[in-house]
Parts: C-alpha cells; structure tokens; sequence
C-alpha cells in the first residue's frame, strides 16, 4: 500500500509556466522544412562546392507550355526540400515536363538555371531521401548544443546574463536545477537537506567526497502519470539513509516533489522495481553530472520517438511536421499535467476558435507566447490597462453631475444619477400650421421620447429644450421598477445642472491635464499604453495572418516595428520603415498629416506588401501590395475613406472632401476671363519615414485622438456625437484593454473571449488581477503544450508517440553521445573517467605529425595520438569522427574529438548523434556520400588519364617521371580506397563495388606507368639506370658475345667483351663494352665499360679521327657509363643473365 504525501506541489500556474518556460527554449528548435534544408545543402555541395547554404533553397522548375500559341507559359515550382519530404513519404515522382530545370533562385522574375541535369536531381533526391529523419535528428542535436537561443526575448525563467552563449540542453540542465531548488523551499530538515545534497554537489563522486558515503543517492526513471493513457513523466528519485530511516523523494517537473516512507513503498506506487542489476537508459543511477544526465535522457528520448516514425502513417507534409513538432515540444519534456488540471485546460482548450485549434504548433507556440507575455504585463502592471485611472465620459458625466445637482441642492446628496431618465413631449406640427386659420388644439401633433439623464447630458443644453413638456423618472434599482422623483429634481433644475457640468468642455480638460500635462500621471499612461500594444499588435496580427486577412511578411513587418521599437529594421534584405500617412494635394506642397494612422513597409515605396496601422479603427491593421495601391482604396468612398477624413483637420478636410481625393479643392487664379482653370492631378502620399519611436508617436496620436473626439461635443450633430462619443476611451481602445467592463464590440480573440476567460477565475479570490492573469497563463499553456488535450482519437496515426514510453532495442538505432559539456569545469566523476584513457607515459619521441584530415594528431606504428589539456591519448578515427580509446580494451571508448579554428583536438563537449550498429549518422552519410562522389568523379577521370600518359611518353622529363606520374594517380585511387575501407568498415552500406573500381583503376593506373617506362627507356638513349629497371621488369635478355678480342690494331693492350643486350623478341636495343688492359684480366678488372647503341656499336676514336681528316663533321659517340656495382649484377655474372 502506498504511503506519500505531497510534500512540495506545484501550483497550476507554476505548471502552466515550466511549460512556456521550457517552450521558450524549445521555441527556435528546427523545423522539419529548415532541417531538410540542411540535407539539400548535403544532397548538393559535392556539385556546388561553392555555393554553401544558397544550396538550401534549390527547387525544380517545371515548364508549362500554353496550349495555344497566343497563350503564354508558365512554371511551377516545387523545392527540393519538398521532394525529399515526398519521397519519403512515399509518393510519386512528379513530371518533368521537356525544358525543366535546377534553379537556386525560385523566386526571380527569371530563374537562373543550375548545372545539374533533373534525371540526375531526382536520383540524388531518391538516395539521399532515406536520411530525412537522420537530418532532422541531426538538427536537432545541433540546436540543443547551439548557443543561439542567446540572442532571443526569452522569459524571465531563462533570461539570465549566465544563460548567455549557452546551449538550450545546457540551460535546460540548470532550468531542472533550478525548478528543483524552488520546490525544494517548501520541504525542512532530513528532506531539505537531502535534495541540497544534490544540488549542492551534482556529480555523485564529488557529493560522496564532500558528504560521506550516506550522501544522496540520485536515480533517473520514467513513471507513469495515473489515467486511461499511457502517459509517463521524466522522474528523479533521491534516496538517502539517515540513521534508521530512509529518505525517498520523487521529483517531477509538473508534480514537484513527493515523499516517500521506503523505496518499497515507492516501487509499489510505481509499479515498477528499481534496481541497478539491470539498468536502462529510463531506469538507472547518475554517477555523474545528474542534471546534465537527466537531460541527455530526455534528449535521447526525443530521438528514441523520431527514430520510431514510420512513413506510412502521414498523408502529407504538413501531418509529418506537425507531429514531429509535438515531439520535439514540452510534452516530451513534463509529460502530462495531473487530472485535474487537464479538465481546466481542456476548458480553455474549448473556447479556442477554430483557426486557432487547426493553426500550425509553430503558430499556436506563437500565439501562446504573447498571451503568456500579456499574462505577465498584466500581472506587472496590477491588473491596470491604459486609461484605468481615467473614467469613462460616461463616467465622469455622471460625477460631475452629481456634483453640480449637489451643488443646485443639498437634498441630492444621495443621487443616483445613472437612475434618471427624462421624457419629452414636443409638438410635430410645423409653425405653419399652427398659425393657419381653423387649427384647433385637438390638430396639435406631438411626439414623445424617454432618454437617460446622462445621454442627454453628453449633447449639453441643447438637448433640453424650454419649449418642451418634460416629464422626469427616477428609477428603482431592483426590476426596473419606477419611483416618484424628488420635489427637488425638477426638469429645469436638471438642465441647470447640465449647463453647470459643461462635460463637453471639462472631459476635454481633463484628458488634456492627465495625458499631456502630468509628466507623472503621462509618463504612467505611456508606459501602459506601450507595454499593453507591444504585445496585442503583434498578437492582432497573427490572429489576422492565420484568419487569412494579413500576409505572413506583413505579420513580420508589424511584428518586428512593435518587438524592436526602431525605425531601422531589415528583413527579407528589404529596410522596412513606419511613416505616417500623409497627403500632399499638389507637388511641392505641405503635407497633410491623417491623425493615428501610420504605414509600415519597405523604404522602397514600390515594394510592398504596406500596411495601414489604425489603433482606433474596427479594423486596426489593413494590408496592400503597395503605397500606391493603398492611395487608390482611399480614393475610393468607403469606411477607409471616411477613416482618412475623420483623421484631417478642418482646413485640410475641406480639400479632400467631396471627391477632393481624385481632384483636390484647391485655391485657383484666373487672371483672363479666356482662361480656363487647369485640373488638378490626384493627390499623392507622402514618403517621410518617422523620426521618432514607433510607440512615442502612436501614444502621442492616440491621446490627442481621444482629446479630437471629446472636444467634437460642441460641434458635432447629436447623430455624430452619440457614435463618436459613447463609451469613449473604451470603445476606441477596446485592443488595448481586453479586461474593461462591460461588453466590448472590440477587435481581437482576447476580447471576444474576455467573459468565457473571467467565468473561469476565483470568484473568492482578494486578487482578481493576479487570477485572471493565471487564467492567461493556463491558456497560453494550452497553447505551446502541443498534446491535443480534445478526448477524440488522433486523426494522425502515431501522433500519440509524443508521450508515451519510447522502445530502446540496444544498439540497433540512433542514439545521441553527450560525454560531458561545455561551460563548466569537469566533475570529479568525469575526470576519473578521462584519466582511465591517458597514457601512463608520454608518447613515442618520434612520432610524425599527420597530415591532411588527420592534421593536428600524431602517428606512431600505425596507431594515432592526440594531445589534449598537456596529456595524451590514443585516438581511432572512424566516419563518425575522432574518438578517444583505450587500445587495450577495444571495447572502452572515450570522448569524442573535435578540431577548433586553431588545428588543435578537444574535447567535444555537446551531444552528438551517432549511428547504431551498422547504421550511418547523417555527418556519417554526408561523409560517406562525399567520399563516394569523390570515388565517383575520380573513376570518371580515369579515360583521361589514361590518354593524357600517352601524351607524356615523349614530352616527360625522363622515364622514371612518366611511371612517377602515373603511380601519384594511382595513389588518388588507392588512398580513397583505403579511407572507403576503413571509415565504412562494418556498415551495412559498405560501398564494395566503388572500392572494388578505385582498386582496378589504380592497378590500371600503375601498370600503365610500367609499360610507358619501359617503352620510355627503350626510346631513349641507354643508361645503366634503364638497363636495370628493364631488367628488373624482365623485359630484356642480356648475352655474351664470344670472347675477347684485340681491337688495339695487334697490340695487345685493348681487349674488347661486348655483351647485347634484346628485348624480348631478342631485338637488339643497346650493347655493353667492357675493355681490358690484357686478354686474361679478371672480369671485375676492366678499364673502362659503357653502353652504346646499335648504330653505333663499331663506332670509336678511330672513326672519330678518320671523320676529322676527311673534313667531315665529328658525330659524337655516346658511351653511357656502366658502374661497378651494376656491371657485376648485370654483366660480369652468369647468374645474372
């Protein structure tokens, strides 16, 4: 039976922020289209070498030809990121119609063709489309180790000047940590000091060094989360002896901790035994780092559930990235929330529109970003909003009526003044009539209208006629039911109270005296205003891009001017910029500010997409392709037309009305009566960009808006004061105040939510701010947790894998390596670790750098060396990289290696995905696939190399430089061929047929340089070099001929042994003369021995001389030179023959 208790539980916002906490780390983790990028980048850089991530964006473009001449033609576009995706998928590959093409520019007027024929694309896309969940993973893995998230608006759980240049795994280490540390707050004594065990001392060698063997034991588990589902929770037990007694606490990121009497009692509530004697990668004790353990675990767990997908399962594109985005989002992270608090969820869940419940998780995450940010300007602020310390015009007329009634009478000390309404009876006949003859009184025509007391006030005096039958009612609160009013409110007293009150003049003042003059109170209401429109703006235009009523460029534009408040923005490569809209009715005139209207957009007021900022409009935000095309919809009678003209002043009002938009009403001369005036051109829009701040210039438009619309009581007609002026700040400004009383026609989902939101807070609660915003909190939770919280069945097949406990079949999968990380010093454990792999001595004095790939290791006897932090190891390299190893024990590996921008190794302290047994990470594939195409290219280069060696037979310095050329091509081929061996050494996508062809090219190669030196040495003059070499390859035969003779003329003092020297045809090629001071010298005795040629095999001085005195030209005898070490091996030996 189990025996806990809930020592330190999370609250419902404290869950609901661990969410948007982790979400916010999680927020720039790759797409499946941005990671399928970097597999194109791969697919295409062995072609394009130069062309880096301008690579990403290939795409195919399909030629349609028109079916008549008359029409034109057109393309289609289709990505390659897309391919890759479909294929896949499963699906088949579409026509290439006859002209299609490779372009990197899909979305130039002309797109430029790249070099890459499409039969050829579409093989590539085949091969390398198997790896699109390696590259997923892969990208992954590179943003969890990516210190990017640095430079991103997080919140404040992960906004830390410690967090900067940190990876997200490293962060969400110390966010457990420090989620830990504050549910540890509510625990005391045995159990407080048990969790500050861990804490305090991570690494469990440095904690049992510092705290004793009886320190906290920490045990990394998944538990089941109780329900229908099987929904589990990443858990941490720690265990610690104190005395008798056993201390075990079990800690979740949504549950906090639990206490428990024994690790029996544990096990019982979990339904599962922890034990060490089989330990798995969800079940097993962290000796090292447990924070940075548990991570990894989640990490891997992430894998674990992509590795798992299957293709069959998704019909589109869209499906697959939508599931793998929920399993990359929080929920794999906390698991699930508690019962309890999934029905409130799943309540907020229900009130979400439909354009909001089928949006991308990308654009749910978003949205329930800003809410979470809305949430916390909320609660910064205290539950006020713009405006809040300033009534309403209803409001403040029935104050300041009260006031003037008291001050009419003493008796209206306790006046309702909302309660008074006042029916008049006026006559309907005209004066006319009543003067004519015979009109009797029983003719009178009257006509009789009930208004409330406050309404009437807001139109002043005028609204109280003298000449009226007046009737006052003062109404019971409770049924609507009448009373009989005072003797002291009079019809007459009413209307001086009225005329006392002025609100059309007073209300003005004091807008005018709160929002412009009060430094204090203005700078108040400023910052209200910003913070509020920071996030509902950016938050409207999101809502209106997914309602398909903005563009996504136009959402960034609105975006980014709101997020980044400067007038100096970047995006797509265009500089985008706010002016405020303006009209210029002739060239060179002054321009003609419209009030509270502002354009953002490209600088270039050609390019668009433009879009119309209204903050006090209906529609807020309105979007055209460019300035010209939003000048045109002015133009044309409407609400935006109206909008513009409300906006003027006066004077400039006078110009544009009245069709003045097309023809402006301009003051003309006309000095001759023959003169006919000239017609004005169409006004035009002004281009100056806002010197100021975006938000400055809105608050500051926006109050004197309200200022215009309350002073336009003494001038407007009733029908114009009642729609300019009823509920006045709130209506206008309902975006920005979502909580205001009363129901809102506003704009925005908040708004249309805000009553089904309240219903949902305390109603007991002594901080109704503070609960509505949890309220937003949970909501925004909603939002970023991507598990579909709706209990119908999952449209998707395997959607439901996101959360429920992941197969680990060994070493057969993906796994991802993280040996330790960056940005801290090593823990004790780790350094132990490391120390079983140094070398007891220091390596071999004459050890050789290595060179090319390898540069920055050292080589011994085969084996490769690293020198790390003035220690050394012995490394193995293989296709995954350079990995530490104990030689000794083949079977214990180390850290992995990674080179810096300096040459030197270190350790590779982030995570790293790695292939199973058999299996190819994509770093491993891109590698293999690289060397392959190298292996590729250099067997298509072999013809020519073949045909360039003949060409070097006659023009190469000397025979030994033909072969010598030839044997470096064949080193090409034979090195590839060895690296293909070993780094593909027990794949199962070993390349045997490429090494087997790299092997015979450079056997053709080789051989090729043998004949060509043959045939070189035997074109050339001979030397003893090219005797020996050809005898080496047993390419010539070498014979006496006869013995000695006497070529001294009868003298006896030169004697002559010629040796031929034939090839294997017994052609002669050269002949050896060895000459002897005596016909019985000893062989080795001789006096001189050289090579001639045949032609001149009879040719001496003697032939010289009689050339001289025949005065013919002296042809020079070529006698190469024999050694005596080569006439012995060659000549003087039998043997040798």
């Amino acid at each position: 039976m189990t025996d806990s208790a809930v020592s330190a539980p999370l609250s419902e916002s404290d869950q609901a922020l661990q969410v948007l906490g982790l979400g916010d780390c999680l927020a720039a983790r790759p797409s499946l289209e941005s990671a399928t990028a970097h597999l194109v980048q791969a697919m295409l850089e062995d072609y394009f070498p130069a062309q880096g991530e301008a690579l990403r964006t290939a795409a195919f473009i399909n030629l349609t030809v028109g079916t008549t001449s008359a029409a034109p033609a057109s393309y289609q576009i289709i990505p390659l990121t897309h391919r890759l995706i479909d294929c896949w998928l499963g699906k088949a590959m579409p026509d290439h119609p006859l002209g299609s093409y490779l372009t990197l520019y899909p979305g130039a007027e002309a797109p430029q063709m790249l070099r890459l024929q499409v039969a050829k694309a579409e093989e590539l896309v085949s091969e390398w489309a198997p790896a699109l969940l390696q590259s997923y993973m892969q990208s992954l893995v590179d943003f969890w180790s990516s210190p990017a998230l640095s430079g991103q608006k997080l919140s404040d759980v992960w906004r830390s000047p410690l967090a900067q240049g940190v990876s997200p795994w490293q962060q969400l280490s110390d966010f457990i940590a420090t989620q830990l540390r504050k549910a540890s707050t509510a625990l005391t004594g045995d159990e407080l000091d048990t969790v500050h065990g861990v804490l305090d001392f991570p690494d469990f060698k440095a904690r049992s060094q510092a705290l004793g063997n009886d320190c906290t034991k920490a045990r990394i588990t998944l538990v089941r989360v109780p329900g229908n589902a099987p929904l589990y929770q990443q858990a941490l037990v720690l265990t610690r002896q104190v005395g008798q007694r056993q201390i075990v606490l079990l800690y979740t990121l949504l549950g906090g901790i639990k206490s428990f009497d024994s690790i029996k009692v544990l096990e019982a509530d979990l339904g599962q035994t922890l034990s060490d004697s089989d330990p798995d990668p969800e079940n097993y004790s962290a000796d090292d780092h447990v924070f940075d353990a548990l991570t990894a675990t989640l990490l891997t767990r992430q894998l674990e559930n992509i590795r798992t997908l299957n293709a069959g399962d998704y019909y589109d594109r869209a499906a697959l990235d939508r599931h793998l985005y929920e399993l990359t989002g929080p929920q794999v992270l906390v698991g699930a929330f508690s019962s309890a608090h999934e029905e409130t969820l799943r309540q907020l869940h229900d009130l979400l529109p439909d354009w909001l419940q089928q949006a991308s998780a990308v654009d749910r995450a978003t949205y329930g970003r800003y809410v979470c940010r809305l949430s916390e300007v909320h609660r910064f602020h205290f539950g006020e909003a713009f405006l809040a310390s300033i009534p309403s015009i209803f409001e403040f007329a029935q104050q300041e009526l009260a006031k003037s009634l008291l001050k009419l009478d003493p008796k209206a000390k306790d006046v309702v003044v909302d309660r008074i309404r006042v029916t008049l009876t006026q006559s309907d006949s005209s004066p006319w009539e009543m003067a004519g003859p015979g009109f009797a009184a029983q003719d009178l025509r009257t006509q009789s209208s009930t208004r409330s007391y406050v309404e009437m006030a807001l139109l002043n005096v005028d609204a109280f006629p003298l000449s009226a039958t007046a009737q006052v009612h003062y109404d019971q609160p409770a049924a609507g039911e009448e009373q009989t009013p005072p003797s002291w409110m009079t019809y007459e007293r009413l209307r001086a109270a009225v005329s006392d009150a002025n609100v059309g003049a007073t209300y003005p003042a004091l807008l005018k005296q709160k929002l412009q003059r009060n430094t204090t109170e203005r700078y108040r209401q400023h910052s209200l205003f910003t913070h509020y429109l920071q996030v509902l703006l950016p938050m409207l235009a999101l809502e209106l891009r997914l309602t398909q009523r903005l563009t996504e460029c136009a959402r960034l534009y609105v975006t980014a001017v709101m997020s980044m408040d400067t007038h100096v923005l970047v995006l797509s490569g265009l500089s985008i910029v706010v002016r405020p809209l303006a009209l210029l009715a002739h060239p060179g005139a002054a321009a003609d500010p419209v009030l509270n209207h502002f354009v953002i957009g490209p600088r270039m007021v050609d390019r668009g997409p433009q879009v119309l900022l209204r903050p006090g409009a209906t529609e807020p935000l309105l979007e055209f392709a460019s300035l010209a095309h939003l000048l045109a919809a002015i133009q044309v009678e409407g609400e935006l037309q109206q909008s513009v003209l409300a906006g003027l002043d006066d004077y400039s009002r006078k110009i544009y009305d009245q069709g003045g938009f097309l023809e402006p009403h301009l003051t003309r001369i006309i000095l001759s009566t023959w003169d006919l005036p000239e017609i004005p051109e169409p006004p035009t829009l002004d281009t100056t960009v806002l010197s100021g701040t975006v938000v400055e210039a809105l608050f500051a438009a926006s109050v004197e808006t309200l200022i215009r619309h309350a002073e336009a009581i003494s001038v407007s007609n009733a029908e114009a004061r009642r729609k300019l002026l009823t509920d006045l700040g709130w209506a206008l400004f309902s975006l920005l105040i979502p909580w205001a009383p009363g129901a809102l026609a506003g704009v925005g989902l908040i708004v249309q939510l805000l009553p089904s939101l309240k219903a949902l807070t305390d109603p007991n609660t002594q901080r109704p701010w503070a609960a509505f915003a949890d309220v937003l909190l949970n909501l925004a939770a909603v939002l970023v947790y991507h598990r579909r919280l709706s209990p119908e069945p999952l449209a998707t097949a395997g959607a439901g894998a996101a959360i429920v406990k992941p197969s680990v079949d060994g070493d057969g999968g993906l796994r991802a390596f993280i040996w330790t990380r960056g940005g801290r010093d090593f823990s004790a454990s780790e350094l132990e670790r490391l120390d079983r792999f140094k070398l007891a001595t220091t390596a071999p004095a004459d050890m050789l750098p290595a060179e090319g790939e390898w540069r920055g290791l050292y080589q011994y006897g085969g084996l490769f060396y690293a020198h790390i932090h003035g220690d050394w190891f012995h490394v193995s390299r293989t296709i995954e990289g350079v990995r530490i190893v104990d030689i000794r024990h083949p079977a214990s590996l180390g850290p992995w290696l990674i080179r810096d921008t300096s040459g030197s190794w270190q350790l590779d302290r982030g995570p790293r995905l790695l292939g199973g047994a058999g299996e190819l990470s994509l770093r491993s594939r891109k590698r293999l696939n690289t060397l392959k195409y190298q292996a590729r290219q250099l067997l298509d280069s072999l013809p020519g190399r073949l045909g360039r060696s003949e060409k070097l037979l006659r023009i190469a310095h000397g025979p030994a430089d033909v072969e010598d050329r030839l044997i470096n091509d064949a080193k090409l081929f034979s090195d590839l061929s060895a690296k293909l061996q070993e780094l593909a050494h027990g794949l199962d996508e070993y390349p045997k047929e490429l090494v087997d062809k790299l092997d015979a090219g450079a056997k053709l190669l080789r051989a090729q340089g043998t004949r060509l030196r043959i045939e070189r040495v035997k074109i050339d003059p001979p030397t003893i070099i090219g005797v020996s070499y050809l005898r080496s390859k047993q390419q010539i035969r070498i014979r006496s001929l006869g013995p000695r003779k006497d070529i001294s003329g009868g003298k006896g003092r030169d004697f002559l042994q010629e040796y031929e020297i034939s090839d294997l045809q017994r052609t002669p090629l050269w002949y050896a003369h060895f000459h002897y001071s005596s016909l019985d010298a000893v062989d080795k005795n001789y006096t001189a021995a050289h090579l001639k040629t045949p032609r001149q095999r009879f040719q001496g001085i003697n032939y010289q001389r009689a050339q001289e005195q025949s005065n013919q030209g002296v042809d020079a005898i070529l006698r190469a030179r024999i050694d005596a070490t080569s006439a012995s091996e060659l000549f003087l030996s039998p043997t040798s023959w």
